[in-house]
């Protein structure tokens, strides 16, 4: 047998521990190298398992395996197991005339045991044996012994090593378990990768998540893995029953080291029949879920030990999971909460619609819209022409629709012809027609919009950009009800009612002799104008809903609302381009969605509208007329002059009066000045923090 030169084993070991990766290997090269050392033919490298009691084999060289696990030796028994109780190397050439000795092989004749110790520790043996009387020496015993603590620092490191390990993995599925949490509302889809996650980041061979259902008072199980959909079908408990229903209801974690074994596992869903090779070696977590005090259910898991398993950091780490399950419990609830109240908003918006604030395709609450609604009613069915004014976008065209559609002509034609969308010299042939050859490409006769408009309605957009010449055509249609098409010397009786609109201002045009007074006259013998959408802010609201149930509804999407403060931003903007910008404003908001409610995000375009308003810009506004006593002159305190007569008419609150405007007027413009930075106003004013606050609620400024 070659010979093994003790120091350079001893210094090869300590080399190999500085530079070594694999650890499990270093005490297989130690206990190769004190049997080679010892000229031995087996031994075995041996820890305390504190809990047991006992010795527990790591590794071994001609031993039969089978038999090292079924003999567990006690700390304190036999040669092996006093070393490890006392922390004394000992040799024994001759184990028949030592009375400690416990007999493992038939064969052996000596053994040599010395102690792992590591600061003062001991944490296992060493344990040589030989089929020879007297294999061993003095000095064999004291190189063995040094190799002995080699390998205890070696262990040493090596759990620190594992227990590191250990925490990186759980802190790496936390991080991941975390993200899930964030990219998704979806709570089915959290529990899901939660457990997901655990079993493959951390080898957890099953686990559930089981929550208290109120309507049926019973615990059951939401999220799992590694079972089948009928295997958590059963997963069911009543608070108190079984371990799961015990942790409910005591609200405390628990570590069972062996489930198999434990009388309150009742195995409901099968979870043993999963774990055939050694059920008794299966451990179970369990944490409670909680919020604020309250029990919501539990989270578990169970895992395979090994000689290395940490059960306390894997329960640590499972209550941090119960408390991320937590949280995510408590922001679906808060989610569910806002979606069901903006559900409710936008139900009862839907019902005014219906009930209320609807005259065809018109929409609106506001006192000047129910005007509206009013005169195209008492209008609608007479034959009367109509001029409908207005800035653009207000919904000109919308108007001619209610008034054709709620007419006695309502099944008759109606026609729509935009009179500055036409170059002049096309757009009589487009209003009366042509017969074949009276210009260049007239190959066939062609009939005129009024003509198909007969016994119908026609609706003549953009009136004031008609040409002179065909104004006094036009004129003659009114009057003469008839029409002439281009190239005929016969005319031909129409009965068209007319509706025109513009949004220029007719008037002005007369009086420039842009347009004729008597074709104003005779369009204009009912004049229905469209108020401006920032003159009716309190219709937003209905509009905003209408549009968005519209446009959800034809790019199918799933747009259930719009958050408060995108609300307050629109009701905010001033809408120059009126209805026709909110319509298209929601429909963008609606096709670029990615969340099922609207926030401010979605419309950046006015939030970027309203910010870029420059502060020169932003003025003390005119002030409102405040009412006075019957009889007195009305008080307009933007003017800063103040007559006798409007003094009187203040009688006993002057000061209440012209102060209290003042100050409210100096907040609102130092607040739009400051972006509704109250530090900032407040200094500006010259007044503190609490003083703002109390002034805003007392004069009930909006902002």
């Amino acid at each position: 047998m070659k010979k093994f030169n003790p120091i350079q084993s001893i210094h090869e070991v300590a080399t190999a521990m500085n530079s070594t990766q694999d650890p499990d290997g270093l005490l297989e090269l130690i206990l190769d190298r004190c049997i080679q050392i010892c000229g031995v033919e087996s031994g075995s490298l041996m820890l305390i398992d504190e809990k047991h009691g006992v010795l527990d084999a790591v590794t071994s060289r001609g031993m039969n395996q089978q038999l090292l696990r079924e003999t567990k030796l006690k700390i304190g028994q036999g040669i092996t197991g006093m070393a490890a109780s006392t922390g004394r190397a000992k040799l024994v050439n001759d184990v028949s005339k030592d009375p400690d000795y416990i007999q493992v092989k038939e064969e052996i004749k000596s053994e040599l045991v010395a102690p792992m110790i590591v600061e003062d520790d001991i944490i296992g043996v060493i344990s040589l044996d030989s089929n020879r009387l007297n294999a061993f020496t003095a000095e064999m015993l004291e190189i063995v012994s040094v190799l002995a603590n080699q390998a205890g620092q070696i262990f040493k490191n090596l759990q620190t090593i594992r227990s590191l390990e250990q925490r990186t993995k759980i802190q790496a599925t936390l991080i991941e378990i975390s993200k899930v949490v964030s990219s998704t509302l979806d709570q089915n889809e959290v529990f899901d990768s939660i457990m997901v996650t655990m079993e493959k980041s951390l080898r957890l061979e099953k686990g559930s998540i089981v929550l208290f259902n109120k309507d049926e008072g019973l615990l059951r199980i939401v999220a799992a893995s590694g079972l089948s959909p009928e295997e958590i079908d059963k997963g069911t408990y009543q608070p108190g029953e079984g371990i799961t229903g015990k942790v409910y209801e005591s609200g405390e974690p628990i570590i069972i080291e062996s489930v198999a074994s434990h009388p309150d596992f009742l195995n409901r869903v099968g979870y043993l029949s999963h774990f055939k090779h050694d059920p008794h070696n299966v451990s179970l977590l369990c944490a409670p879920i909680l919020s604020e005090q309250t029990m919501l259910g539990v989270v578990n898991a169970f895992i395979v030990q090994n000689k290395h398993t940490d059960l306390k950091s894997f329960l640590d780490f499972l209550q941090v999971v119960a408390s991320i399950i937590s949280q995510s419990i408590k922001i679906q609830n808060l989610v569910e909460e806002a979606k069901k109240e903006i559900s409710r908003e936008n139900i009862q918006l839907k019902r005014e619609l219906k009930n209320k604030y609807k005259f065809g395709s018109l929409i609106g609450k506001a006192a000047s819209m129910e005007k509206m609604f009013e005169k195209i009613q008492l209008v609608a069915d007479s034959r009367a022409s109509v001029l409908i004014t207005g800035e653009s976008g207000t919904g000109k065209e919308m108007i001619a629709n209610a008034i054709h559609y709620n007419s006695s002509r309502s099944e008759n034609p109606f026609i729509k012809i935009n009179c500055a969308a036409i170059p002049e010299n096309l757009l009589e042939s487009e209003l009366f027609g042509h017969k074949k050859g009276s210009f260049t490409g007239a190959v066939t006769d062609k009939k005129g919009k009024f003509e198909l408009a007969d016994t119908g309605t026609i609706f003549l957009d953009e009136i004031g950009e008609m040409d002179l010449n065909l104004q006094s055509k036009l004129l003659r249609v009114l009057q003469e009800r008839e029409i002439e098409a281009i190239g005929s010397i016969k005319a031909k009786k129409v009965d068209v009612r007319i509706i025109a609109a513009t949004n220029a201002e007719l008037e002005q045009l007369v009086a420039e002799k842009k347009f004729r007074a008597d074709l104003f006259y005779r369009l204009n013998v009912v004049k229905i104008n469209t108020p401006p959408l920032r003159d009716r802010v309190e219709d937003i609201p209905l509009l905003m809903n209408h549009f968005l149930e519209k446009y959800t509804k034809d790019n199918n999407k799933v747009v259930k609302g719009i958050s408060r403060e995108a609300s307050k931003l629109l009701l905010k903007y001033r809408w120059p381009g009126n209805v026709r910008e909110l319509e298209n404003v929601i429909e963008r908001a609606v096709v670029l969605a990615q969340d099922e409610i609207l926030n401010e995000e979605d419309f950046s375009d006015i939030l970027a509208s309203l910010e870029d308003l420059p502060e020169h810009t932003t003025e003390v506004t005119q002030l409102n007329h405040v009412e006075t006593t019957s009889g007195s002159e009305p008080l307009d305190l933007g003017s800063g002059r103040l007559t006798p007569g409007q003094l009187d008419g203040l009688d006993g609150r002057a000061m209440e009066i012209v102060v209290s405007e003042v100050e409210s007027r100096l907040i609102q413009y130092a607040m739009k000045k400051f972006r509704y930075t109250k530090t900032r106003v407040a200094k500006f004013l010259g007044i503190n923090r609490n003083t703002l606050d109390k002034k805003i609620k007392e004069l009930n400024i909006e902002y």
